[in-house]
């Protein structure tokens, strides 16, 4: 889920705005009575019950949400709206609260990427956005906050049949987990995006967890490997440096101004006196 649609003049992410026809002070004091409201909201809502179990959670649904701040706002000049908004392949709801005064508290648009879904995953979207938006706009915690707990309790690794399984939603497309994080190490800056989003589900965020560890790990065992040859290659430098130096005591005068190298040479199997000197060496 991302915020689309932050107005020059916002503060945060809300932009307090207001009817047209509004002189300068009647829109300052429909905003003040709008605030006070909105203030007085979340100082007497009570938090819906979590009555509801679903992704191995407990959760308040949409209903219980909504049940909620209306019995919290019954007395008091403030409505909300949740306007459903699609953007290219995504889907989801730009929120506002009113007064009667004309007061308008802009929050913006909360999507989701489904890529092109059906009817009904396009039902389920807008109430799964409805009911997150509006809940963090009044404070509502509609759900166990399960997440942490659970994405700590996994191993760090994740294998390569299941990262295979894996995809996320790239411009407007499933693509392979791998592929993007592949794409985002390369700098795609949509695809770092994608991997950095704080609403990816549980199991995407071990796999990206597991696949960073297993880049590292790679990196780590590449500069060993390189720090090894470099070693081998060293120590056999060295090696070769000191059986050049025993062949040059060996065939270097005055070994072949000797008796015996005159011997080797004047031999009738004529063989190569200095490869007998190596000999030696070896």
């Amino acid at each position: 889920m991302k915020m689309l649609n932050t107005p020059a003049d916002w503060i945060g992410q809300i932009r307090f705005t207001g009817l047209p026809l509004l002189s300068s002070e009647e829109l300052k004091e429909a905003q003040k009575s709008l605030m006070k409201a909105y203030v007085d909201t979340q100082h007497i809502l009570n938090q819906p019950g979590k009555n509801h179990d679903g992704y191995g959670y407990k959760y308040a649904d949409l209903n219980d949400v909504i049940s909620s701040i209306q019995a919290a706002t019954k007395e008091l000049d403030i409505a909300y709206i949740q306007q459903p908004v699609t953007h290219g392949g995504q889907t989801g709801i730009h929120n506002y609260l009113i007064n009667s005064q004309g007061a308008i508290f802009d929050f913006g648009s909360y999507l989701i990427d489904l890529g092109k879904p059906s009817p009904q995953e396009h039902g389920k979207c807008l109430t799964y956005v409805r009911r997150y938006s509006i809940s963090s706009i009044f404070g509502i915690a509609s759900e166990d906050d399960t997440d942490a707990k659970e994405f700590e309790g996994k191993e760090d690794f994740l294998s390569p049949s299941e990262l295979s399984g894996i995809k996320v939603v790239y411009q407007q497309k499933k693509r392979d987990l791998v592929e993007v994080i592949a794409m985002a190490m390369a700098g795609d800056e949509l695809a770092k995006q994608i991997i950095a989003d704080k609403d990816n589900p549980v199991k995407t965020k071990l796999a990206i967890k597991s696949i960073t560890k297993m880049y590292k790990f790679s990196e780590d065992l590449i500069d060993k490997k390189s720090t090894a040859k470099e070693k081998l290659v060293t120590a056999e430098k060295k090696e070769q440096e000191q059986i050049n130096q025993q062949a040059a005591k060996v065939i270097d005068p005055p070994y072949t101004e000797s008796s015996e190298f005159k011997k080797l040479s004047n031999e009738a199997t004529k063989s190569d006196p200095f490869d007998e000197a190596m000999k030696k060496v070896r």
